[in-house]
């Protein structure tokens, strides 16, 4: 399937003051397709589904929409997929999909400022604490021995090289990462080291480097104590077009660990939309924005 590629410009001011135009790069028709993905009711379930419980496969998303057929389903997973609203990776004979949240972040940082990002934001943690204490029940299931899984993508014009030395180099993560830095020489069995204010925040080991397509960590938090189990996380960058890269991202635990990884996993979209911005305008989100 091929990737058509458009433009949109954005306007920001400079250091004296001045207005110029950056570009940044997005799949043809990406906002008119996600808003017609988003506008299907059915569609709105599956990504309920994937929400709850992310890593599905067609069988189990089946019983979300139990008056639709086999392929139905499978005709609406698809409309997500080319919205890159869903992702999915095969192991063994089953195809697993992921809700994958990036476009929609980057809508939400395309219309509301900084600051009425952060107004929104309480209020709907307002609403979500309000509707969690009226809706509270005891929970009396099974806890699952499945892996917590989350997988993100997005779509880059850049080089391979450029997008891996923006992954691994701080002079580019302090402007996309919470303003943090990077620290290992990025060959296999080295440590890693995430630090914020010079203080490390994540810890890990690398075990895969093969640059600039793949590499592979160990992901552990180590501020407040650092009693979380290591996870996982892969980025991997596979051309998708000329001079464009898909940059897909993998956040794994094995079976069992104990580990707040839904929480971690929240703020990697706003991470690879941070990267986006900056690789293909020159500036970080919130300027590239303004």
């Amino acid at each position: 399937m091929p990737i058509w590629v458009f433009s949109r410009v954005c306007r920001t001011r400079d250091a004296n003051g001045l207005t110029r135009d950056l570009t940044v790069t997005y799949c043809a028709g990406m906002d008119d397709g996600v808003f017609r993905a988003l506008a299907e009711p059915s569609r709105r379930t599956l990504l309920d589904r994937l929400f709850e419980r992310d890593g599905q496969t067609l069988t189990e998303l089946q019983t979300a929409l139990p008056a639709m057929t086999r392929f139905g389903v499978m005709k609406h997973l698809r409309v997500l997929e080319a919205a890159n609203l869903v992702t999915s990776r095969k192991a063994g004979r089953e195809r697993h999909h992921y809700l994958n949240p990036v476009p929609i972040r980057r809508i939400h940082d395309r219309w509301l400022d900084r600051y009425a990002i952060r107004a929104a934001d309480l209020l709907d943690e307002l609403r979500t604490t309000l509707e969690n204490e009226a809706m509270t029940s005891p929970d009396t299931a099974e806890p699952t021995a499945a892996a917590p899984r989350h997988v993100f993508t997005t779509f880059i014009r850049a080089t391979p090289e450029a997008v891996w030395r923006a992954l691994t180099d701080s002079d580019f993560t302090t402007r996309y990462w919470y303003g943090s830095t990077v620290h290992s020489d990025w060959t296999v069995g080295a440590p890693w080291e995430l630090r914020t204010n010079g203080k490390a925040g994540i810890a890990g080991e690398v075990l895969e480097a093969d640059p600039p397509k793949r590499l592979v960590m160990t992901y552990k938090q180590v501020w407040g104590g650092g009693d979380d189990a290591p996870s996982r996380v892969t980025f991997e960058i596979d051309p998708a077009g000329p001079g464009l890269q898909k940059l897909t991202l993998v956040h794994e635990t094995e079976p069992g660990a104990s580990t707040r990884i839904a929480d971690v996993a929240a703020g990697w979209p706003f991470i690879l939309a941070g990267l986006k911005t900056l690789l293909e305008t020159g500036q970080p989100m919130a300027e590239a924005a303004g």
